[in-house]
Formats: structure tokens, C-alpha cells, sequence
């Protein structure tokens, strides 16, 4: 019998005006307030927020999840989320009590690494240590410029907000949240600096392809702030028929064909440059880089692995070439194309989504990553190469499908190195203390390159 992982999540939620935290008295001491949630990614944040409003009747919104721990023998996941309460005036209940610094070391808590915890927290605020790289909306008080900012862009257009605004994921990465309004959902997203012209690469699609990319309602370019409508339709993950599959592959292909001719202005908009001319000096630079490949809780990538795979350099570089040799144009990609990016609207349209990690690149990048890493692909049988020869239909205006198929053959490989060297560039520019929360996509995107040579 497999035993299903326990999630046990706790809080540090701020006294509003003194250096305090919350415990709540329980059986066997003092404790965080606590709860385990029914999903089990720390970006879902709106399950944190939820959780804190039945049990104390508050308000909050997630800051940052600030420590995550596996404990083997149980099983057991431990994280501390650190959270704002937007409920003025709340008085905690009868059997908490807020506690400063001082009295941690004498506070019989429960769970005792959380005091190592605690003590970190308090250090970094009291002593204004908090890194320039922490993302805006891990900081108290940027929930409420936010929240300012929404309502005039929303009154400017004449829509009114009807219910408080909803956090739904928050991680290194991105806010999203979701606000109910007389024009039914809008949904806000900020991002990263280094992330942060999605915006920006968002709304120049929209407006080349304005019925297949999100409605753009406002941006804020400075802090990478973007109102959107909602989509409606369904998420193609969700979707079993895969005609449906078919289809929006069909029409991914044909506007990436359409791009061509955009690419000069893609690039001159800020589109990083990812074709197969410079993805030779990515690859070195990221198999250089021992502390990355290695990254995460545990080793994925031994020492060995390192070795074989930087001596398969000259073979990548190689591969390089050989997919240059194919008459195919570099263009659009999305960098993290999968069926949870595609919405199949209810007139049986297709709209794409969620393009900060967009470049310039080979196109099959896309599709590899789609049809290899995409664990919702329909469960029927040849289902990928059904949906592989959907993608190329619309690439035989410039190969014949036999060749085709070879460059998708070649693009397996060099498309998991794209992923990771993706995953790379964006671990590099986030803050030490999120860097958790993606580094082993590095190494686990190089674990299943490295079974591909194996054969496995």
C-alpha cells in the first residue's frame, strides 16, 4: 500500500503594529496556527488564505512560503508560510497569544526546528535585512498598492469590483488573483523583474492575434502588473476528446508559422534570442554549473552524470547544427507550453497563455515539451504521434513530413536541454530563499535527457 505525502502547513502571521508573532496553546505546548491542505503545491496560497479565515476570521494574504522540509521517515512535508492580515481591529482568541523574540527560547513549542524559523523571521525584519531581490509582493503593504491600483483601472472602465479580491498562487514567479466584478472574473498577475515583460510580450500578441491571447484590459509596466479577462471555456487538460488536442495544436502551429514574420520585431521588444546559433554557449554555460545541476533536496544528478553529460557536449552541439540543416524558420515559442496554458473557449476557439518564458527559438522545442513532459495527454493508444503529425500538417509548407519527423526526433533531445536551460536562466535571478521552488526542474529535466541516451 503506498502512503499518500501529509502536508502539514503552518503561519506566521505579524502583529500589525509590534514585532510579535501568533501561537495558538495546544495539547502539548504552543504552536503556529496549522492546517493540511488538500493540494499539495505551495503556490497555492488561496488554499493558506482560506484555511486562516475559518480558523480565526481573518483576512490575509500570503507573502511567502519561508521554510519547506521533507521528513523521510514520516513522510511528512513541514512549511511555514509567512502571511499579512488585512482585518483591522482582529483580536486572536482566547487560547493564543502574541510572543516577541525574546521569549522563543523558553517557549515550549511543538515543533522545535520552527523556532530556528522564528528567530530568522524575526531577525530579518527587525534588522531590515530583507533582500532586494524579494519579490514586491512577499513584502506587507504591496497587497494594498496593488489593490489600489486594480480599483482605478476597474472604475476607469466603468466595472465595478462586487467581492474581496482572491490571491490564487503566489511563489517566486508570480501573484495571481482573481477578482469578481459586474464584468464578471478579471484576473490580475504580477511577475519578476526578470520575467517581468510578459506583459509587455502578452499584449503585443494579442494585438497580432486578438482572437487567440488573452483580452488585455491595463498593464503597468514599472511593476509588470497585467489586468485580464477571463477566458472561460475549459482548460485543454481537462478536455478528453483529442480532436480538441488536435485542433489547438493545428492552430499553435499555424501561428507560429504566421510569427516568421515578426521575429525581427519580436527580438527588438525584448524576446531573448534562443535560436540554434546561440543555444551551443547556453548549453556549456549551464553543464558548467555544478551547484545548479545538483540542486534540490536530494542528488538527481550524480557526479557521473555530470561528467557524461558535459562529455556529450560536442554531440548536443552537433545536433545543433544538424536541426539548423532543416529548411524550417526559427520563431514564437512559448517556453512552457503545455495543455494547462491552453483554454478551449466556448465557441470551440483556442486561446494561449502564460508567456513569460517566451523567446525566438526553433519551433518543435514547443511540441517536444508538450507531448513529453504533458502528463494530461488523452489516454488512447498512439495518441502522441496522433497529435505529433496534427503539429506538423502545417510545417509541409517547408519540409515533407519524412523530415519533418526527423527534426522532431532531433528536437527530443535538444528540447529537454531548452527546457532546462529555461528553468536555469529563471532560478539564477530569483532570490535565494525561492530558489527552492524551481531549482530541481534543472536537474530533473537533465534526469530524463540522460535516460534518453540510456534508453530507458
Amino acid at each position: 500500500m503506498i502512503n499518500k505525502r501529509i502536508f502539514d502547513c503552518y503561519t506566521i502571521i505579524p502583529h500589525t503594529t509590534e514585532s510579535k508573532v501568533l501561537v495558538l496553546r495546544v495539547k502539548d505546548g504552543w504552536s503556529l496556527p496549522h492546517f493540511v491542505p488538500a493540494k499539495n503545491h505551495f503556490a497555492h496560497v488561496g488554499l493558506v488564505n482560506q484555511a486562516m479565515h475559518e480558523q480565526l476570521g481573518i483576512d490575509v494574504t500570503t507573502l511567502c512560503c519561508v521554510y519547506n522540509d521533507l521528513d523521510t521517515e514520516s513522510d511528512r512535508v513541514n512549511r511555514v508560510f509567512v502571511i499579512e492580515n488585512h482585518t483591522p481591529g482582529w483580536n486572536p482568541p482566547a487560547e493564543a497569544r502574541w510572543i516577541d523574540k525574546y521569549e522563543l527560547d523558553n517557549l515550549p513549542l511543538t515543533v522545535p526546528v520552527h523556532r530556528d524559523v522564528l528567530k530568522a523571521w524575526f531577525n530579518e525584519v527587525e534588522d531590515s535585512k530583507i533582500s532586494t531581490h524579494r519579490v514586491p509582493w512577499a513584502r506587507i503593504g504591496w497587497f494594498e498598492k496593488a489593490t489600489i491600483w486594480i480599483d482605478e483601472q476597474l472604475n476607469s472602465l466603468g466595472i465595478s469590483v462586487i467581492s474581496p479580491i482572491e490571491q490564487l498562487r503566489s511563489w517566486g514567479v508570480s501573484c495571481v488573483m482573481r477578482i469578481s466584478t459586474t464584468a464578471g472574473n478579471i484576473y490580475f498577475k504580477a511577475t519578476p523583474d526578470v520575467l517581468g515583460k510578459e506583459f509587455l510580450f502578452t499584449q503585443t500578441l494579442a494585438e497580432y492575434y486578438p482572437a487567440n491571447f488573452p483580452k488585455i484590459l491595463a498593464v503597468e509596466p514599472e511593476q509588470h502588473w497585467i489586468l485580464m479577462l477571463d477566458f472561460g471555456g475549459r482548460i485543454l487538460s481537462e478536455v478528453t476528446d483529442v480532436v480538441q488536442w488536435e485542433k489547438a495544436l493545428r492552430l499553435y502551429a499555424e501561428i507560429q508559422i504566421e510569427s516568421v514574420q515578426h521575429v525581427d520585431n519580436l527580438i527588438r521588444l525584448g524576446w531573448p534570442d534562443r535560436r540554434l546559433k546561440t543555444l551551443s554557449y547556453f548549453i556549456e554555460l549551464l553543464l558548467s554549473d555544478t551547484e545548479a545541476l545538483q540542486a534540490g533536496d536530494f542528488i538527481i544528478i550524480e557526479e557521473s552524470d555530470i561528467d557524461e553529460l558535459r562529455a556529450l557536449i560536442p554531440k548536443f552541439k552537433a545536433m545543433c547544427d544538424a536541426l539548423a540543416s532543416y529548411n524550417l524558420p526559427q520563431t514564437l515559442v512559448h517556453g512552457d507550453f503545455w495543455a494547462k496554458n491552453v483554454v478551449v473557449t466556448d465557441d470551440n476557439n483556442y486561446i494561449y497563455f502564460d508567456w513569460p518564458t517566451s523567446a525566438v527559438a526553433h519551433p518543435f522545442f514547443d511540441i517536444v515539451n508538450f507531448l513529453y513532459i504533458e502528463k494530461y495527454v488523452p489516454d488512447i493508444p498512439d495518441v502522441r504521434t496522433r497529435l505529433r503529425n496534427a503539429y506538423l500538417e502545417a510545417w509541409t509548407i517547408y519540409e515533407p513530413m519524412e523530415r519533418l519527423i526527423e527534426a522532431f526526433e532531433l528536437s527530443k533531445t535538444l528540447g529537454m536541454l531548452y527546457q532546462a536551460i529555461t528553468y536555469y536562466w529563471i532560478v539564477s535571478h530569483l532570490e535565494e530563499l525561492a530558489r527552492w521552488e524551481m531549482e530541481v526542474a534543472v536537474p530533473l529535466c537533465l534526469e530524463k535527457l540522460l535516460q534518453r541516451f540510456s534508453g530507458e
